[in-house]
């Protein structure tokens, strides 16, 4: 049984479509420069002592993630990657731009 005040800390791990269930938890965990992929990340408002540093999160269900000192949640340093999909089509879309606008200037130097 884990004792209430035994604190784990995550160090440069990578976390590969897991679901963390930290709701309603007082946890005592740290995830420093830890890397989350296409993970479930559960957090409700009664989360306590829980920090993220550095760490970065790709195709996750949250795109932030707020600090709050009176329950002891800790995050700096985080980076949130847009889903692949969305840059993906972020990508096409720049790319399609860019070539009307090459199309465009090859007729215009044409003339």
């Amino acid at each position: 049984m884990t004792c209430l005040r035994e604190e784990r800390i995550y160090y440069s791990q990578q976390f590969l479509g897991a679901t963390l269930d930290l709701r309603s938890q007082i946890l005592f965990r740290r995830f420093d420069a830890c890397e989350f992929i296409n993970c479930n990340i559960l957090i409700d408002t009664a989360t306590e002592q829980l920090a993220f540093t550095g760490c970065i999160f790709k195709d996750c269900n949250i795109d932030r993630l707020v600090a709050d000192e009176a329950r002891a949640l800790i995050v700096y340093g985080n980076i949130f990657e847009r889903p692949l999909a969305e840059r993906k089509a972020d990508f096409d879309r720049r790319l399609t731009k860019a070539q009307l606008r090459a199309r465009t200037k090859r007729t215009a130097n044409a003339c």
